[in-house]
C-alpha cells in the first residue's frame, strides 16, 4: 500500500486547471497555501498559459528579483551603471542567484 507524505502527491502535472482538462506541456504557476490542511498546486498547459499570460512557477523568482533590482534603480540616485549603491548591489545579487 502507498502512503503519501504530500499534498504534491496527489497533483498531477499532465491536468491542466484552466482548461479542465488532460495536458502535456502543463506546469506549476500557482499555489494556493491554507492555513490547515494540505495545499493545492495549479497546472497550466502552454496555450492556456499563453492566453491568459501565466508565468511557470519557477520563472516566477527571477521575475519577481528582477522587478525588485529595476525599482530599486529607478528610484536610487546612488545607483548608476558605473557604480551600485549597497542596496542596488545586493538586490542585483539576488536576481543573479535566482537564475541559476
Amino acid at each position: 500500500m502507498a502512503t503519501y507524505t504530500s499534498a504534491a502527491a496527489f497533483v498531477s502535472a499532465d491536468w491542466c486547471h484552466w482548461h479542465k482538462g488532460p495536458s502535456g506541456t502543463a506546469v506549476l504557476v500557482d499555489v494556493i497555501e491554507q492555513t490547515s490542511g494540505p495545499g493545492a498546486g495549479l497546472y497550466a498547459c502552454a496555450p492556456c498559459r499563453d492566453q491568459r499570460g501565466l508565468v511557470p512557477l519557477a520563472e516566477q523568482s527571477q521575475e519577481v528579483a528582477y522587478r525588485a533590482y529595476l525599482l530599486h534603480t529607478t528610484v536610487c540616485a546612488d545607483c548608476g551603471r558605473p557604480g551600485r549603491c549597497d542596496d542596488g548591489a545586493s538586490l542585483y545579487a539576488a536576481y543573479r542567484e535566482s537564475l541559476s
